[in-house]
């Protein structure tokens, strides 16, 4: 079963998308995804995540703009992602007590949690494709290639996030799948506050 579904979700994350549209409808097309994402103040969802190395994995996912980020993992995974509105990522894992952090701006997915998300000027768009009901536009921070790209997978009508696909400094791929995903409702402060369990001797 847990093979059929890991294929399902590849066969989701990897459409063929058609050709890139000429520039003049390409601008129309990221003038839409700026006010769409630009429009979401936070945002929760399930998410089902196809690492590098094909194991899957599930959790949940909240997002408040500008700049605070979570990922919880269900078990057996102890692992957390924080980015608690300083601009800096906290990677946790729990299994092994090791904390890792980094600046967002080093992270494709800061993107999106920009104070204003704008598909120019420190953003550069790679390429923007449409297939079945979807749009896709891949995107790197300008002159910083070498930190990796995102692309952002949309639902065209209405236009809805529907996932993204991490290609990091390494040239791994990571796909994030969403589901039953709300957005505009109030989440607690307390899911974006870090405290590290070494210093502060909290439950992990």
């Amino acid at each position: 079963m847990l093979t059929r579904r890991f294929l399902m979700l590849a066969a989701l994350v990897a459409p063929a998308f058609a050709a890139a549209r000429p520039l003049a409808a390409q601008s129309a097309v990221l003038a839409d995804v700026e006010r769409y994402l630009n429009g979401i103040d936070t945002l929760a969802a399930r998410f089902e995540q196809i690492a590098p190395d094909g194991s899957l994995s599930r959790g949940r996912v909240y997002i408040q703009r500008p700049g605070r980020l979570r990922f919880d993992y269900d078990p057996p995974s102890r692992i957390r992602l924080i980015a608690p509105g300083d601009w800096r990522l906290v990677f946790y894992d729990a299994s092994i007590g090791q904390v890792n952090v980094i600046p967002i701006s080093q992270t494709p997915l800061g993107i999106l949690l920009d104070d204003e998300v704008r598909l120019d000027g420190d953003v550069e768009v790679t390429n923007v494709r449409e297939q079945a009901g979807e749009l896709a536009v891949t995107v790197i921070r300008k002159g910083e290639a070498d930190q990796g790209s995102v692309t952002l997978v949309f639902a065209k009508s209405p236009l809805a996030l529907r996932r993204w696909s991490v290609v990091d400094a390494q040239g791994l791929v990571t796909h994030i799948v969403l589901q039953d995903v709300e957005t505009g409702g109030k989440l607690d402060s307390e899911l974006f506050r870090w405290r590290d369990p070494q210093t502060y001797g909290l439950p992990d």
